[in-house]
């Protein structure tokens, strides 16, 4: 399956990019402190409006492109990215001049400098994105694959060396390097021209397609910038920079599972679905990827979960009161990792108000429950697995309603979430278990750390060997790349 082959090259180097990346954001922590990292992470959340502004037609684009594409009609293709284009150029012209406006309202000197300079950003962000998404629509991911590292190589570059003589300017002007150089290799690379006049019939269709999508990924990102909406009015900047290592956990797995995931399995899917026609058909994209992650990804989290605590005293010990909500927040990376196969797949299947109906409940949920949390002295903690709980639900619903979607019945949709998740569970409760266990080893604390992790590893070993005995998907993996 050519899908597989498409997720390591752009997931290998995604995972290059967030290593840098994950450098330079440690860099960053230190350098900033928890006063600035703070203002800079809840100007961050801003970048939800473009999401929602934007990708009605911009998602629009990258869904009916490979649809066309696949059906034979390229002349149509090409006519929906030139509309598209036409429109991100004016959404990012308005978005700016709105946020800055906004700015002005706001009384905390870190957090209205972080705000005017995400406005700049924002502004060009739009039509970068653009590219990116037409770049994936087009399956050029050879393209794409390497835009990733430039834009990783020039953010950790500029932001090491700004941020420390320019602050938020610096780390501003860094985040702007990043987005528009590497887009304007892709632009150059697609040969790509930008449309200069509105077409109406064709915008409508794509924000037809595209604003339930948005929809449902912005409220399902929504879900993740919960807990950092929620603590800036009431712990502050200072409490969102001591959570600032759980925010760090989240956004890169975010990034990974989008670009990993989420872009390679979309256009795959929905090509074949402009052939076959069919929802059932095409399920096997969305439920293959669930599966391998399912036994595989537990695991891995479970050592990221033991190594944090020596991590964050050795290079981030400013950050020490975060540790226990970041050993929680791990853990959501799973949901996340789920999720990203699912989004296309409710377009095919005709299923995205379903699932837009389930997160317009969890959300304001989740939000009292936030406040809840924080007001009843939980702490960090406390919000961390709020925000767990709230991903398990939201990625429950979803697989439950792909798999309804599918025309599967009650008890084998209960067998398969309960197959998915058990190995989560397993790691879970092992990494408890090896976390609080004295085994009088008088190695050091790194050195253990790093020797219960490996356990976890050794113990997991039985329920790998069961599913992959099971499913065979490493075996598919394999030989299909």
């Amino acid at each position: 399956m050519k899908l597989f082959r498409d997720a390591r090259n752009v997931s290998a180097s995604a995972l290059m990019a967030v290593s840098l990346s994950s450098l330079r954001s440690l860099l960053l922590l230190g350098i900033l402190g928890p006063a600035l990292i703070g203002a800079w992470k809840a100007a961050g959340l801003l970048h939800l409006l473009g999401e929602v502004l934007r990708t009605a037609v911009s998602r629009g684009m990258s869904l009916l492109v490979p649809m066309r594409t696949g059906q034979g009609n390229q002349e149509e293709a090409r006519r929906l990215e030139t509309a598209a284009g036409f429109f991100v150029l004016l959404a990012g012209l308005a978005l700016g001049a709105g946020v800055m406006a906004f700015s002005f309202l706001i009384a905390d000197e870190n957090l209205r400098l972080a705000v005017r300079i995400m406005a700049v950003v924002l502004l060009f962000a739009q039509p970068c994105q653009f590219i990116r998404e037409l770049t994936v629509a087009r399956h050029s991911f050879q393209s794409r694959s390497k835009e990733l590292l430039m834009a990783a190589m020039i953010d950790f570059t500029f932001a090491i060396a700004l941020s420390a003589g320019f602050g938020l300017v610096g780390i501003g002007t860094a985040t702007l390097l990043s987005v528009t150089v590497p887009a304007l290799y892709l632009w150059r690379k697609e040969g790509y021209r930008f449309g200069l006049r509105p077409d109406w019939p064709r915008l409508r269709e794509m924000s037809r397609v595209g604003m339930p999508y948005s929809l449902t990924d912005g409220a399902f990102d929504l879900t993740r910038l919960l807990d950092a909406a929620v603590m800036t009015p009431l712990l502050g900047p200072i409490g969102v920079g001591y959570y600032a290592v759980s925010l760090l956990i989240m956004d890169f797995s975010a990034f990974v599972t989008r670009i990993g995931i989420s872009q390679v399995v979309t256009p795959h899917l929905l090509r074949e679905f402009g052939k076959v026609g069919s929802a059932r058909q095409v399920a096997m994209f969305y439920e293959m990827p669930t599966r391998l992650l399912s036994y595989l990804l537990p695991p891995v989290l479970g050592m990221i979960s033991l190594l944090i605590p020596q991590f964050v005293h050795l290079v981030l010990p400013q950050y020490t009161p975060g540790i226990a909500a970041a050993q929680v927040t791990i853990w959501a990376v799973f949901f996340m990792a789920v999720h990203a196969s699912l989004g296309s797949f409710f377009l095919a299947a005709g299923k995205q108000f379903s699932v837009l109906r389930v997160l317009a409940v969890l959300i304001p949920l989740g939000a009292l429950a936030q406040v809840a949390v924080i007001r009843g002295g939980f702490g960090l903690t406390g919000v961390a697995w709020t925000s767990f709980t709230v991903f398990g639900l939201a990625t429950t619903a979803e697989l439950w309603i792909a798999r309804r979607g599918c025309g599967h019945g009650l008890r084998d949709n209960l067998g398969f979430l309960a197959s998915t998740y058990l190995p989560l569970v397993v790691s879970m409760a092992g990494a408890r278990f090896l976390q609080g266990a004295d085994f009088g080893l008088a190695l050091g604390a790194p050195v253990e750390a790093l020797l219960r992790s490996l356990l976890l590893v050794l113990c997991y070993l039985p329920v790998l060997a069961a599913y992959e005995t099971r499913f065979s998907m490493l075996r598919a993996v394999r030989q299909t790349t």
